[in-house]
């Protein structure tokens, strides 16, 4: 079955580019506003590195299958109308489908399932290029096309001539669920497997007090976080991160540390991979669903 949200638009995904310190565009905040889209706000963090080709071809159904109430016979009985939330790119073929499967392209297959809006923030890391062939916005060095799938997409980037890191949209993202949630809506990051970025996503949002649910099993920073959360033991913490800069993971660390000796411990949920059923009940537990 495929859905089709409607928005006050009759052509594609809604594409912008901010400077740091720019205002995020209303027409792009608005669309968590969208008729018939529910006050709720999930962002998907992470990567897929590392993961069983498995695992990671079942990824899709996974998430999918967790966004919606069942029944006792499994049957669904409501749908998920919030807005989901990623980054912005997509591994397309000359054909204009889709090669492999990352957590940014998780947005637009829940957009096609169910009537929700899907949108994303991505960091503008090299000069923006047009594919040859169809014309897609590439936003990286590694051909990273943004996702027309989406409802709303938006570059973030130093200024004009200066490109940012692959965390460069950390602070706008965060600022516009901190502020959403504290306006009433109903928000939560999923963050799975990921490096450097994807823990600074996870202890920041905690940080601001915003809900993190963690994939245990998904490996890298996303299972560091579930050792150091539930024994202390942070050996795992910035692991890729010690190979290239012993000081710079100590310090990320003792930031890790610090984040979680003050936050309430209520704000962490964690579910394993490949468990639909556990990752719904957690969005359900946090008002995500229903």
């Amino acid at each position: 079955m495929s859905h089709t949200t409607k928005l006050p638009r009759k052509r594609g995904a809604w594409f912008f580019v901010v400077s740091e310190g720019q205002q995020v565009p209303l027409a792009f905040t608005n669309l968590v506003t969208t008729d018939g889209v529910s006050r709720r706000v999930v962002r998907l963090a992470g990567g897929c590195k590392g993961i069983s080709p498995e695992l990671q071809a079942a990824l899709k159904d996974y998430f999918v299958d967790a966004f919606r109430l069942v029944d006792e016979s499994g049957a669904t009985t409501h749908e998920f109308n919030g807005t989901v939330f990623s980054g912005g790119t997509a591994n397309f073929d000359e054909k204009g489908d889709l090669k492999g499967l990352m957590i940014t392209n998780v947005p637009g297959y829940l957009a096609e399932a169910y009537p929700c809006i899907a949108i994303s923030t991505t960091p503008r890391t090299a000069d923006m290029s047009l594919d040859p062939g169809n014309g897609s916005v590439i936003v990286d060095n590694y051909g990273g096309k943004m996702d027309h799938r989406q409802h709303g997409n938006l570059v973030v980037q130093k200024n004009p001539g200066e490109v940012l890191n692959w965390d460069g949209d950390l602070e706008v993202y965060l600022t516009l669920m901190e502020g959403w949630q504290n306006v009433g809506f109903k928000v939560a990051i999923v963050a799975m497997n990921g490096g450097d970025v994807t823990r600074d996503e996870i202890y920041q949002a905690l940080k601001r007090s915003i809900p993190v649910i963690v994939v245990e099993g998904s490996l890298r920073e996303a299972d560091a976080f579930v050792k150091a959360f539930n024994s202390g033991d942070f050996s795992d913490t910035a692991a890729e991160l010690r190979k290239k800069n012993a000081a710079a993971a100590d310090a990320a660390v003792a930031t890790c540390k610090g984040v979680l000796e003050s936050i309430d411990r209520s704000l962490v949920s964690i579910v394993k991979i490949g468990d639909a059923r556990g990752l719904r009940e957690a969005l359900f537990a946090r008002g995500l669903l229903g």
